[in-house]
């Protein structure tokens, strides 16, 4: 069973990484796995015909779409082995301790534990039990046997599977829940007796105590008697703009908790608890994220540079008309007026994006090149023959699988004959079985109703229905550039280097 995180143990900066980004969707994964019935379900390595994902499907009387989004993630993870033929099994050694009636009572005993972790907010305040969903949770308790109580396990493999089931979603709340009640923020400006840090953060003695044990065995804390403070590596990871970063990334992450609470439901019925295809759930979403979306991505600045760079070296930028559909910070957009100042880039979102699109294009110093085109990505035209380059930041992960050839064919109609198109995207393997980031990304985009991940030779085949036969794909790090254009066109074949630091 391969682990996703490194050997060795990772760093307190890749773990703080991993639980904003993946450990709700890791616990997510498995629990749902477990309760629509795949793990029983599966033949076992050496015992049986692999089956499909279709075939697994009908057996457990799910979605293809739901089942795919769950059985890459576990081909993935090593928890569930794939054929040459996508014929599946499950590992031996998983079957082996999912067969043991003393693990697998541990494990339904945490499967209802998930609705009450997220009230832990609640709890800490009273430090009293909380009601969900007509019961009466000792939250705190939960936490406490959770992460400070040893209990034993069939097998090392056993365990490790246990924290991926029970605590990954777990270590995501504690964090979203300091960050909601400042102790983060208290606990970076210096060591802070308890009463202090109950008077700053409203927290009960129990509740704060309990919360301070488990940071302290995250490695994030360390105490003193009554006072408390970072650990030094803590204080090294959370330096300066890292920590507000850091829980900006926790807040957009605790924005899919109901979702994925409710994945079974998804998975088996697309019956989607966040669904981003609603005109209102969607704009409120956006809405609450729009600040958000410079914070978390401004990172892609650097990504957007590199690649304008890369493609000015086959193809002049001067005069250049560049739409920036689905532009959400406006930095893919801006990479090219600030490559080259005669290039004009029209910037297209919602309304409410391109309200922090428009700052963000105005701070880096590109406003004088821009338009912006309020609209519906779904259903817009952009014209004929009007751009030299479109690019698509990560918005084809937002659409359906069955909108993808309109938006294609939409795309390269306005594209310029010498045109290039410009996706930016997590692109899987040919096999569908990683990278295991953007599988976890993948499986966000499903439980939201919008789109699938795809591998370069599937994006390849639905770029030639369009006329753009000619595609290069680059790895950029943390994704792909998905590079199409008409046959004749010259594309580049190798990345540009890393650009200066911008301005």
């Amino acid at each position: 069973m391969t682990a996703p995180r490194s050997t060795p143990s990772p760093s307190l900066a890749q773990s703080l990484h991993f639980w904003a980004r993946n450990a709700s969707n890791e616990s997510a994964l498995l629990r749902t796995s477990l309760t629509v019935g795949l793990f029983d379900a599966l033949p076992v390595e050496g015992e049986g015909t692999p089956m499909t994902v279709q075939q697994l499907a009908g057996k457990v009387g799910a979605s293809v779409r739901g089942v795919r989004s769950l059985t890459e993630l576990l081909v993935c993870l090593g928890l569930v082995h794939q054929d040459e033929a996508r014929g599946l099994v499950l590992a031996r050694p998983v079957a082996a301790f999912l067969r043991e009636p003393s693990f697998r009572e541990r494990l339904q005993e945490a499967v209802g534990g998930w609705g009450p972790m997220g009230r832990l907010e609640e709890a800490v305040r009273s430090g009293a039990p909380v009601t969900h969903e007509g019961q009466r949770w000792d939250v705190l308790e939960h936490y406490r046997r959770l992460f400070l109580e040893k209990v034993p396990s069939p097998s090392a493999e056993a365990e490790d599977f246990f924290d991926r089931f029970a605590r990954s979603a777990a270590r995501t709340w504690v964090l979203v829940t300091a960050g909601r009640l400042g102790l983060l923020e208290q606990l970076a400006a210096g060591p802070r007796d308890e009463a202090a840090l109950r008077e700053a953060t409203g927290a009960s003695e129990r509740g704060l105590r309990t919360m301070l044990d488990v940071l302290g065995h995250l490695g994030i804390t360390r105490s003193e008697g009554t006072t408390s403070t970072f650990t030094e590596e803590a204080r090294q990871v959370l330096d300066g703009k890292a920590l507000p970063y850091l829980l900006r990334s926790f807040s957009v992450s605790a924005q899919y908790w109901e979702a994925l609470e409710r994945l079974e439901e998804t998975v088996r019925h697309e019956r989607f608890i966040l669904d981003l295809k609603d005109p209102e759930v969607s704009q409120r979403f956006y809405a609450d994220n729009s600040n958000q979306i410079t914070a978390v991505f401004a990172s892609h600045f650097q990504l957007s540079r590199r690649a304008a760079a890369t493609l000015a070296q086959v193809k002049p930028l001067a005069g250049a008309r560049v739409l920036d559909i689905g532009t959400g910070s406006g930095v893919w957009g801006v990479a090219f007026a600030r490559t080259e100042p005669t290039a004009q880039v029209t910037y297209f979102d919602q309304e409410v994006v391109l309200q922090q699109a428009r700052r963000n294009v105005e701070q880096l110093k590109a406003l004088g090149q821009a338009r912006f085109w309020p609209g519906n990505l779904f259903t817009q035209d952009f014209g004929e023959a009007a751009y030299d380059f479109i690019i698509l930041p990560q918005v084809l992960n937002v659409l359906r699988p069955e909108s993808l050839p309109d938006m294609f064919r939409r795309v390269a109609r306005a594209l310029k004959p010498d045109g290039i198109l410009v996706i930016a995207e997590y692109v899987l393997n040919e096999r569908r079985d990683g990278p295991l980031d953007h599988l976890y990304f993948g499986l966000r985009r499903f439980l939201t109703n919008e789109g699938d991940l795809l591998s370069h030779s599937e994006y390849a085949a639905l770029l030639t229905d369009v006329g753009l036969a000619s595609s290069v794909c680059l790895p950029l790090p943390t994704q792909e550039l998905v590079l199409a254009a008409r046959p004749g066109v010259n594309l580049p074949t190798q990345l540009a280097p890393p650009p200066r630091a911008a301005a």
